[in-house]
């Protein structure tokens, strides 16, 4: 077997392990985090009935992906037509020993869902994000994510996000 016959052998050996490693560094990373609100947020009015602005401030746990129990901490400003609302800013922090995250939330919707006219929960979605990370969770840095969060109590919330 010639020497060009050798290396043509081995490439095609290497090469479906190495598009295999591959896929495997851009397979999404999806983690949870239960979360509550802060304190109490209120809608301010703006200049119609329905039309108001509100900022939410949280504190999570996360559960799974680079930042396993990381503590994060964030605010989210919507703006409100009714009972549909839009992000118009989010951002926060998530540490923990040997890796700190801060990220942006883009763009993101909510909707309050009722039940005989009151409000019995709400379904949101959104996109982000991260500006810095470091230590461990360092391969995050600059990566996309989508989100999308579902209340489990009165002021608790489960928080899924994947990252790209």
């Amino acid at each position: 077997m010639t020497l060009l016959n050798r290396l043509i052998v081995i490439a095609a050996v290497l090469s479906p392990a190495a598009i295999g490693l591959n896929a495997l560094a851009q397979t999404p990373v999806t983690q949870k985090a239960i979360c509550v609100h802060i304190g109490s947020s209120q809608r301010e009015a703006l200049d119609r009935v329905g039309h108001t602005l509100e900022e939410v401030p949280y504190s999570c746990r996360s559960e799974g992906g680079p930042f396993d129990d990381a503590v994060q901490t964030g605010t989210t400003t919507y703006e409100w037509d009714g009972i549909k609302g839009t992000v118009l800013a989010g951002n926060g922090i998530a540490r923990k020993p040997g890796g700190t995250q801060v990220f942006q939330v883009t763009e993101g919707t909510i909707t309050l869902l009722m039940t005989d006219g009151k409000v019995t929960g709400f379904t949101t979605a959104g996109k982000g994000v991260v500006k810095l990370a470091t230590g461990n969770g360092a391969m995050q840095n600059g990566k996309t994510f989508t989100y999308t969060a579902h209340p489990v109590s009165a002021v608790a919330f489960v928080l899924e996000t994947t990252y790209d």
